[in-house]
């Protein structure tokens, strides 16, 4: 740590969070810590979850109490390196003020559309058209694009929904086929009266996206395809075989632990919300259906009449896109050393960058391979 401080702060977990409760200090105060130990247990009325440090230091203060309920922003402790002094730390707590939440939240839309026959949760944020919709991966959710969404819905609006049988969508499945995936997202374009959206499709949600640009070009003025290239870079079968089997923590903690170039992204809140997720009636069965369909799709797709970009780690294990690969004739790729399969969670800012630069028309240089 260079001498800054570091505030600790009452973490948002969901659009619907206002305040928290400290449930349990996990670290003494006067502790050195390294980026990633878990310092202290909150509790929303929905999840229950460590607060990390961000950077290494010392847990100087510890301000808030056990059982204390605060809102979302406040001071729970401060970190800062052992040589800035206490007069400064006093300063600091004394002086600080909690950020307002002026961001897209504001404008939050969080509702649930039909779509021929499957409730769809969304969430939508930001003004400005055309849209952009982003769509998950296999097993994950619209909370995924958080940091995503809300710094793309600085210039215009931001969908992100949730695929049946994830999130908080409804957990019946009448196919598991793409074409039927591709169907309800070319439904909730009707539903919502978008006539026209820039695509960002993660992994599975990226083969779905390729499909919706390939039958309805009309429809997307642009296709940003994450951890994927489409039908030609299908996603691991062995991954997808133990994401479905692993029902322990330990378990699925190694198998999530895949899909990061850094295994300490794997938080335990992660893991037990996946947990949660894959105990769900119905969801396992529908996720089955999902990994065989996926397993069957074919790569003799055409690349679609639409600008397309891909956005790549260069430590993905899941849908590696090796030094050999080439991307389809007029597809920009752009490779970020040191990720893994979520980009949009390792390096939030640079994903936020590339498509903000390339649904306004002006696409950054394609990022050449690692070495």
């Amino acid at each position: 740590m260079d001498g800054s401080i570091t505030p600790l702060l009452m973490p948002k977990w969901g659009i619907d969070m206002a305040e928290g409760r400290v449930a349990q200090w996990l670290v003494a105060e006067g502790a050195e810590v390294q980026p990633g130990a878990e310092l202290v247990e909150v509790e929303s009325e929905k999840t229950t979850g460590p607060v990390e440090a961000t950077v290494p230091g010392v847990l100087r203060r510890r301000l808030a109490r056990e059982g204390e309920v605060v809102p979302v922003g406040a001071l729970l402790g401060v970190l800062a390196s052992a040589s800035v002094p206490e007069a400064e730390i006093e300063a600091f707590v004394a002086g600080f003020r909690a950020p307002e939440h002026r961001t897209a939240d504001a404008a939050a839309v969080d509702q649930t559309v039909e779509v021929l026959g499957h409730e769809l949760r969304l969430l939508s944020l930001g003004a400005g058209e055309p849209p952009i919709l982003l769509l998950h991966g296999f097993g994950g959710d619209l909370r995924g694009w958080g940091p995503v969404q809300a710094a793309l819905a600085r210039g215009r609006r931001v969908i992100s929904v949730d695929l049946p049988a994830h999130g908080g969508s409804t957990t019946a499945l009448a196919s598991a086929e793409p074409r039927f995936f591709e169907d309800l997202v070319l439904g909730l374009l009707e539903a919502l009266a978008v006539p026209r959206v820039h695509l960002v499709g993660h992994s599975w949600g990226g083969v779905i996206a390729w499909g919706v640009a390939g039958r309805a070009p009309e429809r997307v003025a642009s296709l940003t395809l994450i951890g994927t290239a489409g039908p030609a870079a299908p996603v691991d079968a062995e991954y997808l075989r133990a994401f479905l089997d692993a029902n322990r923590r330990a378990d699925l903690k190694a198998v999530l632990q895949r899909l990061f170039a850094d295994p300490a992204l794997v938080t335990r809140e992660l893991i037990e919300q996946t947990l949660r997720y894959k105990r769900i009636e119905a969801v396992d069965a529908a996720l089955r259906r999902i990994a065989a369909a996926a397993a069957a799709v074919g790569s003799t797709a055409g690349l679609p009449p639409v600008p397309v970009q891909i956005i790549a780690g260069s430590e993905d294990r899941i849908c590696p896109l090796g030094a050999g690969f080439t991307p389809p004739a007029s597809a920009a790729l752009h490779r970020l050393p040191g990720v893994g399969h979520m980009p949009q969670l390792e390096a939030p800012a640079v994903v936020t960058a590339l498509i903000e630069a390339f649904v306004a028309g002006k696409p950054q240089v394609p990022r050449p391979a690692a070495s």
